[in-house]
């Protein structure tokens, strides 16, 4: 899916203005509109990336274009020199960070790119960069490593650096500006750039030649040889001896000088200037020369004639004026140092540097001595210890009258002044590197990306420059601007994070964040209306409001795709999560049944749920616009951490239930051990004696008691016990109890029945029994009934007792009437036994008295026969 930060990549050029600059990564719709070029143009601004382009062509690599922003500083927008990495990740170059830092030092430290608040001190330096860097510019670096320090030098030539349109407007040569500055080695190293200003026909170009030949001179030669042959003439800088000005705008040498330092060596570099107090140069151009001047210098010298005169010191008042405005816009200290340079001086014998200084408190006194002090700025500027003033002798008619400017031409003392003014200056020129206001180095790079800052403004503010107060007004419109687009820039990055993020997005509407935009520009111009100074300032509200509008809708046309596409997203995610709460949810059904959850393991659950999820990432993959692989990695994730969330539960689960079922399983075997023991074919309800001993209810109060025994060791033993199992085993338990209670009644019931029947025949055969046992106590009854008569009653009796039964009696009864019937057969066979025994004993009894009666009878009948 394309994102916001893709499609809106407009680069903002740094504003060096003491607000917070914007930076290149916040580049707006520009590229994606116009298509990738050499150059764009923004805001009225040029971006040429000139030495990324002479990279790119010297290497000759294929997809070095696309290297480029790897390389790139975004504040300087060139190649990284010295690069380092801050605490949020962002790498910028160290010179370019320091100067950035400084400039914006009362808001604090924070990354040029995200805005995250940082420590200033934790620079790391980027090894891999770095690296990557030389890699990249080293054929670049073969091509031009001849022109750094050390090296021989090579012929130089004056380049224009600002030239004056037909209109009077100056135009900054950016391509000459680079290679003075930003090449040879000049764009990393400190600079010390020697600049002259002053009035015309004063030989401000003179001065500089014979500087180029102090520098091009290897030797530290004080005796005067580097001045070169008597006849020598001189050559550099244009000049002339008569009335025509030659040098029209700003010009500088193309070569650099390297002077030894303490830290290294200093690229110095010589900067001529038009006159800017020549009678042709209205006032604006001055003061636009003043402020170029300004940036061109850390060695300043005021060129003048005879004296300082009040012209000297008016237009001294408005340089001093002009170089704190632009001191103030970019960090700089308004003058680093300032030669007052007299020429031809002839008010007394004394010269130099010892001349100078009588002459400055001269100077000095004349300011104070008139109250108010008509020259304010230059009295604070002559009294501060970074002036200095020194008196040059008149150089001679024939230097004057046209001559090559040769040493013979000069005057004696001439010479020796202007020996011991060059040698003076360029022994100390390491000592004046160009510095921020925190005494911070500059490098030639940083130095160039303000000069041409200072040049973008001139072409937007034309009639800006009318006066100091003026530029004043400018430089702080400029920064109010500046500000106001630097926060649209934040702005727009923070809503540009929040449509990358899917559930920001989705939270505020397109309709919504373009009321957002709205309000955020209108409160944005309110505060610049309020801020803001004439005379520009609804011109320039006017160009602000349209740009800020023209971003907006750039943003808000990519913000509405993101926001289709989110929501597009969304609805898939939410659906792929909803079919996946879904499924956990049937799973952790299944969990909580413990006969469903020990039919899949934890390892069988976790494959599932690793298809499951494949299957919805699959079908996201597919039904996403533009599907991203954050969204998609961030969803599976989510789906992970879910089902790893629910699978720890489950194991769990699972190793309960496990312990569950075995407490269960021996409960369920002690039940069924006790159920055993009274049950129905080997236990105690099929002993009709033990049976009826034990009532039902007393058995169901046994069943009760058990069954509670069982739950109390079961809630005892079971893993995070659960009312439910405990119900459903009690349940269970219950059911089978009853069941054998039901059963036990009923055959409670039978025993009884058939103890009833087998007692009512006990009774009749034991009633039977004692009526033969009385019939058996009488002889005469006895021997009536033979024992085999006898029997053949029991037999009878006991036949008809069990026929009862057999009628009465219910199941089971053949074993209870097996025993019956051994049991009347023996109290039987005991009686009868007894029976044979009496019946002997009668037939016995009996016999004797009948013997005892024959005889009688036989003596009786004897009697009576006798």
């Amino acid at each position: 899916m394309p994102t916001a930060s893709s499609d809106r990549t407009q680069t903002l050029k740094v504003k060096v203005s003491g607000e917070r600059p914007a930076c290149h990564s916040v580049q707006r719709h520009a590229e994606s509109q116009g298509g990738r070029g050499e150059k764009s143009e923004i805001n009225g601004e040029l971006t040429s990336g000139s030495v990324l382009e002479s990279v790119h062509q010297a290497s000759g690599i294929r997809g070095m274009e696309q290297l480029r922003e790897d390389v790139t500083c975004s504040i300087c927008l060139d190649v990284l020199s010295d690069p380092v990495s801050i605490e949020c990740g962002h790498s910028f170059g160290r010179g370019c960070l320091s100067t950035h830092w400084s400039q914006i030092s009362a808001q604090g430290h924070c990354c040029p790119e995200c805005w995250a608040p940082c420590s200033g001190d934790r620079m790391i330096p980027n090894k891999r960069v770095k690296n990557l860097v030389e890699k990249i510019t080293k054929p670049l670096q073969e091509e031009t490593e001849s022109q750094g320090p050390g090296a021989q030098p090579e012929p130089g030539r004056p380049v224009q650096l600002v030239h004056l349109d037909e209109e009077e407007n100056l135009i900054l040569d950016e391509e000459a500006l680079s290679r003075c500055l930003e090449q040879g080695g000049v764009g990393d190293a400190p600079v010390c750039l020697v600049s002259i200003i002053g009035e015309q026909r004063r030989g401000k170009s003179f001065l500089l030649n014979y500087l180029l030949r102090r520098l091009r001179s290897p030797q530290d030669a004080r005796d005067g040889s580097w001045m070169g042959r008597e006849d020598e003439p001189l050559e550099g800088f244009e000049w002339r001896a008569d009335e025509e000005r030659v040098t029209k705008g700003v010009w500088a040498w193309s070569q650099s000088f390297w002077v030894p330092a303490k830290a290294g060596k200093v690229a110095v570099l010589l900067v001529d200037t038009e006159g800017s107090m020549d009678i042709e140069s209205n006032k604006e151009t001055s003061i636009k020369l003043s402020a170029f001047s300004m940036l061109l210098s850390s060695y300043q010298i005021l060129n003048t004639g005879c004296r300082v005169k009040d012209p000297d010191l008016e237009y001294l008042e408005m340089f001093v004026q002009v170089a704190e405005v632009v001191g103030e816009a970019y960090g700089l200290e308004p003058i680093q140092h300032l030669d007052l340079l007299v020429r031809d001086w002839s008010s007394s014998r004394v010269l130099g540097a010892q001349g100078g200084e009588q002459h400055l408190r001269h100077v000095r006194q004349k300011l104070e001595a008139k109250s108010p002090c008509k020259h304010p700025k230059a009295l604070e500027a002559l009294k501060g210890n970074r002036s200095r003033c020194y008196l040059m002798p008149f150089p001679g008619e024939r230097i004057t009258m046209g001559s090559e400017g040769t040493l013979r031409d000069m005057g004696e003392n001439f010479r020796e002044s202007l020996r011991d003014y060059v040698t003076t200056l360029v022994s100390s020129a390491s000592q004046h590197v160009q510095t921020d206001r925190h005494g911070e180095m500059l490098t030639g790079t940083q130095l160039a990306a303000k000069i041409k800052n200072l040049s973008d403004v001139m072409k937007k503010h034309h009639f800006g420059f009318s006066s100091p107060c003026q530029m004043a007004i400018t430089f702080h419109n400029q920064r109010v601007v500046d500000s106001a687009r630097t926060d649209h820039a934040v702005f727009l990055r923070e809503k540009d994070g929040l449509s990358q993020r899917m559930v920001d997005c989705l939270k505020v509407d397109p309709s919504a964040m373009a009321e957002q935009f709205k309000e955020q520009r209108r409160s944005l111009l309110e505060r610049c209306r309020e801020e803001m100074r004439e005379p520009e300032k609804e011109t320039l509200l006017t160009a602000l409001e349209a740009e800020l509008a023209r971003e907006a809708n750039s943003f808000l046309e990519t913000y509405r795709r993101c926001y289709q596409s989110h929501a597009i997203n969304q609805r898939v995610m939410d659906r792929a999560r909803t079919d996946h709460a879904d499924f956990l949810r049937e799973k952790d059904g299944l969990s909580q049944r413990m006969v469903d959850c020990l039919k899949v393991d934890p390892s069988a659950m976790a494959e599932q749920l690793v298809e499951q999820r494949r299957s919805l990432l699959e079908q996201c993959q597919k039904e996403m616009k533009e599907s991203e692989e954050t969204l998609m990695t961030a969803l599976k994730a989510e789906l992970t951490r879910e089902a790893e969330t629910f699978l720890g539960t489950y194991r769990r689960r699972f190793q309960s239930h496990n312990i569950n079922k075995r407490v269960m399983d021996r409960a369920r075997q002690d039940h069924a051990d006790f159920l055993r023991e009274n049950s129905m074919q080997h236990g105690l309800s099929q002993r009709m004696v033990d049976c009826l001993k034990v009532d039902p209810s007393a058995m169901a109060e046994q069943f009760v008691q058990h069954c509670r025994s069982l739950l109390e060791q079961c809630w005892k033993e079971m893993e995070e016990p659960e009312e439910t199992l405990l119900t459903a085993l009690e349940v269970e338990l219950t059911q089978e109890a009853d069941t054998f209670l039901e059963t036990y009644g009923g055959r409670y019931q039978c025993h009884a029945n058939n103890q009833r029947a087998m007692d009512s025949a006990r009774r009749d055969h034991a009633d039977f029994l004692r009526e033969k046992d009385d019939l058996s106590q009488h002889m005469f009854n006895c021997l009536m009934v033979t024992p085999s008569a006898m029997e053949k009653q029991f037999v009878e009796k006991c036949r008809s007792l069990l026929e009862r039964c057999q009628k009465e009696m219910q199941e089971p009864k053949e074993a209870l009437l097996t025993a019956l019937e051994k049991e009347l057969t023996r109290e039987a066979n005991g009686f009868l036994e007894t029976y044979r025994k009496r019946f002997q004993c009668h037939l016995t009894i009996l016999g004797q008295r009948l013997g005892q009666g024959l005889i009688l009878l036989f003596a009786a009948k004897s009697s009576f026969s006798h």
